[in-house]
């Protein structure tokens, strides 16, 4: 099990799906390798899915397969645009 800083099991167990949004950018495509580091598997999401070709391919090959995700959310302001993602 992994711990946090003060001793404590993480909110999240270790293994659990976790959604990062706007994963193809610098920001999250970041976080999305952080999470996959401590054990966590990611789908991210994106506008358009030719534009996270790399981070899927980088994830696949640094993580392995199974570990990384890419859903599409074309207009994130539309009502229940990230239903689909977060199942």
């Amino acid at each position: 099990m992994v711990y946090d800083l003060k001793g404590k099991a993480p909110a999240i167990p270790q293994g659990s799906l976790v959604l990062v949004t706007g994963v193809n950018g610098y920001i999250g495509s970041h976080i999305a390798d952080q999470f996959l580091e401590a054990g966590y598997r990611v789908r991210g999401s994106t506008r358009d899915v030719d534009k996270a070709t790399w981070v899927r391919e980088f994830f696949s090959k640094k993580y392995g397969e199974g570990k990384f995700e890419t859903v599409v959310v074309a207009d994130m302001v539309k009502e229940g645009a990230f239903d689909e993602a977060v199942k």
